[in-house]
């Protein structure tokens, strides 16, 4: 972190002023401008010895030539006014990445930069930080990318932290937690925003119960919502049911954002007031219908409890239907899903069997949305119906019209042998090139060996002469998800000869540029192992 002098940015007696040269009385601009203000008629063009001589000595053009001549002076430069030195740069906290990796680096900033999350994870994971000389390049990538921040503070080290305080473009590392984080009480009594949020995330991972007494300590006299909202955010390290009281307190912030993270942390408490609270509102809102249908009364505006437990602001005027569907959604997707299992005394595929025959596109997406944000594997399994032995048909039919089901949130809950096996056995020879595509687009990484070769070997088959890009796009899925240690298991060669004959040579450009990727892949998972 930098720091300045009490005398920064000000100038000393005698010193010269920023865009003026030395200090020998006033500066020709001033006088120059005095001049035109009044007009050249009534007053005579000012003797500028500091500048160079004009060709016109007197009247308007003197003056327009003399103030063109003291306009790119003070254009070309200043001088500076005193600051203090840069604190020099702390001593290696951990081995840099050098030699056969760094030059991977580069080339990955270079030419692929969907690599780059891949190669800062492994860097992280082996103890090893960026090379000095990315890291203003490393830097400016999580400047535009957030997603990619927390990777960037894992392998930065303390050298990018102390890089960072140097550009307000690059502060952000310094509210980013890095493994090497340790609790300093001065830095968070004085520091920044940033270096508040770091501290009380390195004391939660340490002492989960003193993070949670000191953001407490002080929640009260934290004026600013952004402030609140980022420590909060540290609540998520080592979350736990005596966290819920706080996370109730945040419930009633002003803040909008505030409470939809303070909702969202206490969506992974099922077992605290809060949820119960939730199962209770599900239970007056929804009952059992008839012929196995489910019946939902709408959330009046009224229900100010409701609203409250869902951090959802009181409505100021009338409430559409709109407003009434968010409500439910918000209910649906927060409450533990075993209230509906309770209520409609039945498992988790019985559920979504009644919800679906009940014909409510609304409560069945809400359920499907819950599924993925509370991460449960049973429900998943009953939504993909596994257990009806309609895997195939869903399965596609999901991926082909994102309905009924929201396939990848289902599918990234489940372990990844168990979601690529499911995937394997959902196409085959005949289906369709366009239905492939989707599916596994849904299908998050890392893929099975065993799905990858069955990828490789559908690549082969028919229907791509006619689908080029979905040729294209399951090359790049491949390369992207499939274990670099397979590239040189798959064909070498590309599999189908209809692709190649595609605009350019599509389809054989598409595999070898997945079998380059591949490769280039294996060789930095091996400089970094």
């Amino acid at each position: 972190m930098t720091t300045s002098s009490p005398d920064a940015g000000r100038t000393a007696p005698g010193d010269p002023e920023p865009g003026r040269g030395p200090a020998q009385g006033p500066d020709s601009w001033d006088l120059l401008v005095s001049a035109a203000l009044v007009g050249t008629a009534r007053r005579a063009v000012p003797d500028t010895p500091d500048l160079p001589a004009t060709a016109e000595t007197g009247g308007a053009a003197a003056l327009l030539d003399r103030a063109a001549l003291a306009t790119v002076r003070r254009l070309a430069g200043y001088t500076p006014a005193r600051a203090a030195p840069v604190a020099p740069a702390p001593e290696a906290d951990r081995p840099e990445a050098g030699g056969p990796a760094a030059r991977r680096l580069e080339a990955v900033l270079a030419d692929r930069s969907g690599l780059l999350p891949e190669w800062l994870e492994l860097a992280a994971a082996a103890g090893l930080r960026v090379p000095a000389e990315h890291l203003p390049a490393l830097l400016d990538r999580g400047a535009h990318d957030s997603s990619l921040r927390p990777a960037v503070a894992a392998a930065a080290g303390a050298r990018g932290l102390w890089l960072a305080g140097f550009d307000p473009d690059w502060s952000y590392l310094l509210a980013e937690s890095a493994p090497e984080d340790v609790f300093d009480e001065q830095a968070w009594l004085y520091g920044t925003e940033g270096e508040r949020r770091r501290m009380l995330g390195a004391l939660r991972a340490a002492d989960p119960a003193r993070g949670r007494e000191l953001l407490a300590s002080v929640w009260p006299d934290l004026r600013k919502a952004e402030l609140r909202r980022r420590l909060l955010e540290a609540m998520g390290t080592g979350l736990g049911p005596d966290d819920a009281g706080l996370l109730e307190t945040a419930l009633d912030d002003k803040g909008a954002n505030v409470r939809g993270l303070a909702l969202s942390l206490l969506t992974r408490l099922p077992r605290c007031a809060h949820a119960d609270r939730l199962r209770d509102h599900v239970r007056a809102h929804v009952r059992p219908g008839p012929e196995d249908t489910v019946v939902v009364t709408p959330v009046g505006a009224d229900e100010a409890g409701l609203l409250r437990d869902l951090a959802l602001a009181r409505p100021s005027g009338a409430v559409g239907r709109r407003e009434r569907a968010e409500y439910l959604w918000t209910l649906v997707t927060r409450a533990p899903l075993d209230v509906w299992t309770g209520l409609l005394g039945t498992d988790p595929a019985g559920v979504l069997e009644r919800v679906s025959r009940s014909d409510d596109e609304e409560l069945h997406d809400a359920l499907i949305n819950a599924i993925g944000v509370q991460e449960d594997g049973e429900w998943a399994r009953a939504a993909l119906g596994m257990l009806e032995g309609k895997v195939t048909d869903r399965m596609l039919s999901a991926a082909r019209s994102r309905r009924p089901l929201q396939l990848e949130p289902l599918l990234r809950v489940l372990p990844a042998r168990e979601r690529c096996s499911l995937a394997e056995r959902s196409f085959g020879p005949r289906t369709n090139t366009r239905d492939v595509r989707s599916l596994l687009h849904a299908v998050p990484g890392p893929w099975t060996a065993s799905l990858a070769h069955r990828v490789a070997d559908r690549l082969g088959g028919k229907g791509w002469d006619r689908d080029h890009g979905g040729y294209r796009s399951v090359c790049d899925l491949l390369a992207e998800r499939t274990p670099p240690e397979l590239a040189h298991e798959l064909p070498q060669e590309t599999p189908s000869l209809a692709a190649v004959g595609g605009p350019d040579g599509t389809g054989d450009s598409a595999y070898r540029s997945l079998l380059g990727t591949l490769r280039f892949r294996l060789d930095m998972h091996k400089e970094l192992a």
